[in-house]
This record gives structure tokens, C-alpha cells and sequence, in this order.
């Protein structure tokens, strides 16, 4: 039978896969798989991130911890009596006066306070923490009406600092009209309300000071501290300003009234009113509040569970909450999309110059797009994350475009790559920087690619150019 009157198979009934059909299925399937090199990076990230915070604990307890500044109060105690029912030997009911140790402490009418902060870096091999030297300067007055009177009692004025191993010097410990200083010892007098501090005991020197309405006190102490520094608004009303060279603070707790940040540093003031506080003015000691304390654990019939800290503290944070870690780890999370995209783009490139481009050619580019992160990790750690994104984004951006260029035999397609590359790196920069856009951003970014999609492949007759290749 003569072999020219055999029907004729069109060439799309004998391939059953189309070539076009093959890359496109390959550059999704790559793009999966290279998640996996992504997620161990991830998980590096993690840890090199959990052990950076590690360090910056650790330098923070030997050199202060964050400080919390309750005072001053004035402890008070003295023997009361009390009535007891009980019964005798012959079980006959009988009533007995016994005595009864009262504990309580008094707050001030009025608070100023003036914290001066001098931050400085510590380091510990590639890790630096923030440290700072702190001034405390206290002023204000108690209340005579806040005493009790015709009790003979022991009262000790008390300043609560959470890290006592930290305090440098008091400069000055005054109450009242007395000339000379309080002299000061460990402990506060007030336990467990206050844990940790100093206190001085009032002796009957300081008689004719609780005469008077107002009991002035002044004290100045040095102390160091990390990360955070708060105060606690004890005073009915309270004044605080505080003052660092650190250019970058976090206010938390209570807002300040006025603030100013530049490149001096800032200065911020509060102006607080004892109706935001959760505790009177005359506290029993063996009472628990929250703002006393960093977190406590409480189990009564009125409350069960964790109890962490009132939003009536005044506290700054002196560190960043953003770090290069954590910068990184956000940047991988876009890892996918931005891999994705840049396969697409050498693929595009592969169908308008007619050029077949081995599997292997993309595993190149691909796995030269995860090692960014890792370079990324490693440099900042040394340098600076600004620095090291530059030098990473270059260090890949350059290469694939020299490669593409290779590939395609055409310069422009090497020009159009170090444009694409150096475009999503931009952008993902961007993104890193201003996290409210970020969504809106990456929107953007996907939809430029599509229109260039479509652009370049508005016509058919490439495809099958590229199909007669295979």
C-alpha cells in the first residue's frame, strides 16, 4: 500500500504533552519545591533570632534589667487590738483582746520626677545590646491627713527599683525639714506590695516634719537598667519628664502629653491624674495590684489567672522591636512570589527570543534566588541590614543578568533582567520598610507582572516558534 495515500496525523495528535505545556507545569512544580530550601532558611533565621534575644537578655541582667521606679511611699506600722472569741477549757465562750500588727503604706499627694537616660552599646561577639545609665530626681510632698494620729508607730520612706543590683549612688534621700539625709538600707519596709529596693527609717527626728500639712521629700539616685525604664503614678498628681539621647523610643502604658524626637534624642512629658490608677492612695501592704508588678499570679474567689500590668504605668521601651531578624524572617515570607515571579520572567524571556532554555538553567536562577536570604542573614550580622541588602539584592541581581544574557544571546534580555530583579528587590525593600503598605504593594507588584505577561505574549505564532524547537 503506497505510504502517501495513509492519513495524515496532524503533529498536535502524536505529542500529547505540549513542550509549552512541560515548562510551564516544570516552573510551577520548581517553584514548590524550592519552598523547601526557603523553610530551612526560615527556621535559621528563627533560631539565629531567638539566640540574638538570648544575648540581649543576658547582657541585660549582668549590666540591669529593665527598671520599674515605685516611690517614694511612706511605710507605716504599729500594734493594734483586736477582739477574739474563743473558747476556755470548760468550752465556755470567752472574749480576748489581742494585739494586731497594722501594715500600710501612703502615697504622696505629689510626684514630680525627672529621668535622664545616657544609652550606650554593649557587645558580646556579633551581638550589641542597648544599656543606659539612668538619673532619678524625685520631688514632691505627703500628706499629714494620710497618718494616723496618738499611734506610736515605725515608719520608713521606701523607693521601689525592681533591680536593686543595679543602683550606682543616692545622692540624696531628704524628707521633710530634717537637714541631714535619710541613711539608707536594703529592703522596703513594704513587702509584699514592693519587693524590691531601698528604704530609710524615720526616726523621732522626723516628729515635728509629720506635724506640719505637707511633708516635702527630695531624692536623687543613680542606677542602671536595659530596654525599658517605667514609673508608677503614685502621687494624686504627677509630673514626669524623661530625657534620652536614644532616638527611636516606644511609649507604652500612659501616653505622653508632650514629646519631641530628633536626632539629639527625645524629651517627653506627662501630666497624670490619680483618677487612672487602680489603688487608693493608702494601700494595705499584703494587697495586690497589678501595676506593682511585671506579671503575678493570683487565686482567690474573685479573680483566677494571670494578672499582668495596668495600662497606668508610664513606660519606655529603648530598643527595636524590629530587627534585622525580624526583617529578614518578613522578607522570606514574600520569598515564593518573588521566586515565582522571576521563573515566569525567564521563561517569558525564553519564548520572545525563540530560545530553549534547559531545566537545569532554571534551577540555577531559582536556587541563586534563595541563597539572597541566606547571604542577606549572614552579612547583617556583620554589617547592617541596609548594607547587607544592598550587597545581597547586587550580588544576585548582576549574576542572572550576565546568565539571561548568556541564555538568550541578546543583551537587552540581560538588561530587561537586572531591570526586573532589581525592581523586585526595590519593592521588597519598600515593602519591608513601610509594613502598613505592604499588602497593597505586593498587589501592585503582581498585577505589573501579569500586564507584562500578557504584553509579551499577546501573540500566539512564539509559542509555536518555541514548540518547533523542541
Amino acid at each position: 500500500m503506497d505510504n502517501n495515500l495513509q492519513p495524515q496525523i496532524p503533529p498536535y495528535v502524536k505529542r500529547t504533552v505540549s513542550p509549552v505545556m512541560k515548562k510551564i507545569v516544570f516552573v510551577f512544580i520548581f517553584a514548590l519545591v524550592l519552598l523547601i530550601p526557603l523553610k530551612l532558611i526560615e527556621n535559621l533565621i528563627n533560631d539565629r533570632g531567638e539566640l540574638y534575644n538570648q544575648t540581649i537578655i543576658n547582657i541585660g541582667n549582668e549590666w540591669g534589667k529593665n527598671q520599674k521606679i515605685i516611690a517614694p511611699v511612706i511605710s507605716i506600722s504599729y500594734t493594734d487590738t483586736n477582739i477574739k472569741n474563743k473558747n476556755n477549757v470548760n468550752n465556755e465562750k470567752t472574749i480576748a483582746v489581742v494585739p494586731v500588727e497594722k501594715r500600710f503604706a501612703v502615697l504622696p499627694d505629689e510626684l514630680n520626677a525627672t529621668i535622664e537616660l545616657k544609652d550606650e552599646i554593649r557587645r558580646r561577639g556579633i551581638y550589641n545590646a542597648t544599656v543606659y545609665n539612668a538619673n532619678l530626681k524625685l520631688t514632691g510632698y505627703f500628706s499629714s491627713k494620710d497618718f494616723p494620729e496618738d499611734k506610736e508607730v515605725q515608719a520608713y520612706l521606701s523607693i521601689g527599683l525592681s533591680d536593686t543590683k543595679a543602683l550606682i549612688k543616692i545622692n540624696k534621700l531628704k524628707l521633710g525639714d530634717v537637714e541631714q539625709d535619710l541613711e539608707a538600707m536594703s529592703g522596703t519596709m513594704v513587702s509584699p506590695l514592693i519587693i524590691n529596693g531601698i528604704s530609710g527609717q524615720l526616726g523621732p527626728e522626723y516628729n515635728s516634719s509629720f506635724d506640719k500639712e505637707k511633708i516635702p521629700f527630695e531624692i536623687d539616685i543613680d542606677f542602671r537598667g536595659s530596654r525599658e525604664i517605667s514609673i508608677l503614678p503614685l502621687g494624686k498628681k504627677n509630673h514626669f519628664e524623661i530625657k534620652s539621647n536614644w532616638k527611636s523610643p516606644s511609649f507604652l502604658g500612659v501616653l505622653p502629653t508632650e514629646r519631641t524626637i530628633d536626632e539629639n534624642g527625645f524629651l517627653a512629658k506627662w501630666e497624670v491624674s490619680n483618677l487612672i490608677r487602680s489603688y487608693p492612695q493608702i494601700i494595705n501592704v499584703e494587697e495586690k495590684y497589678g501595676d506593682f508588678y511585671d506579671d503575678f499570679y493570683i487565686s482567690n474567689e474573685n479573680y483566677d489567672g494571670y494578672y499582668s500590668e495596668g495600662d497606668s504605668v508610664v513606660k519606655v521601651a529603648l530598643f527595636d522591636s524590629v530587627t534585622s531578624y525580624t526583617q529578614i524572617y518578613r522578607a522570606c515570607k514574600y520569598g515564593i512570589l518573588f521566586i515565582m515571579m522571576s521563573l515566569v520572567v525567564v521563561y517569558i524571556f525564553e519564548i520572545v527570543s525563540k530560545k530553549v532554555t534547559h531545566y537545569v538553567q532554571y534551577g540555577v536562577v531559582g536556587f541563586s534566588l534563595v541563597i539572597f536570604y541566606l547571604l542577606l542573614l549572614s552579612l547583617s550580622e556583620h554589617i547592617g541590614f541596609e548594607y547587607s541588602y544592598l550587597i545581597s539584592s547586587l550580588a544576585i541581581v548582576i549574576p542572572n543578568s550576565m546568565y539571561i544574557t548568556s541564555m538568550t544571546s541578546n543583551k537587552k534580555f540581560g538588561i530587561g533582567m537586572f531591570i526586573f530583579l532589581s525592581a523586585v528587590y526595590a519593592i521588597l525593600f519598600s515593602i519591608l520598610r513601610m509594613e502598613q503598605y505592604a499588602l497593597l504593594t505586593g498587589s501592585l507588584l503582581i498585577l505589573a507582572i501579569l500586564y507584562a505577561v500578557m504584553y509579551l505574549t499577546k501573540k500566539a505564532d512564539i509559542f509555536k516558534a518555541l514548540e518547533g524547537k523542541e
